[in-house]
């Protein structure tokens, strides 16, 4: 019995995670299949790499967040002093 063409040149994935290719699948056609293969995981460690540099780039900005933060809070307590200080002098004057 005669096998159909889309049998003869089908692609297996080993446990290895490694590709096997039918015998009857010509050395153009394997090439091509490797260089397919090869550029698309050239093409997932490219996304893997910016995903990586968009995280370390968004912890920067955490990091100056957070410090900005804690200096907005210390300004804040500074001027909530100040102010208190300042009613109080004028109460002392208006009053005494």
């Amino acid at each position: 019995m005669e096998q159909q063409p889309q049998q003869q040149n089908q692609l297996t994935v080993q446990n290895s995670g490694s590709l096997s290719f039918s015998s009857q699948m010509s050395k153009e056609d394997e090439e091509m299949s490797r260089s397919a293969l090869s550029t698309f995981r050239a093409k997932e460690e490219e996304i893997e790499k910016k995903k990586m540099e968009v995280r370390e780039k968004v912890q920067a900005q955490l990091g100056r967040v957070e410090e900005e933060t804690k200096r907005l809070a210390m300004i804040r307590e500074v001027l909530r002093t100040s102010i208190n200080l300042y009613i109080s002098a004028v109460l002392l004057i208006l009053f005494f």
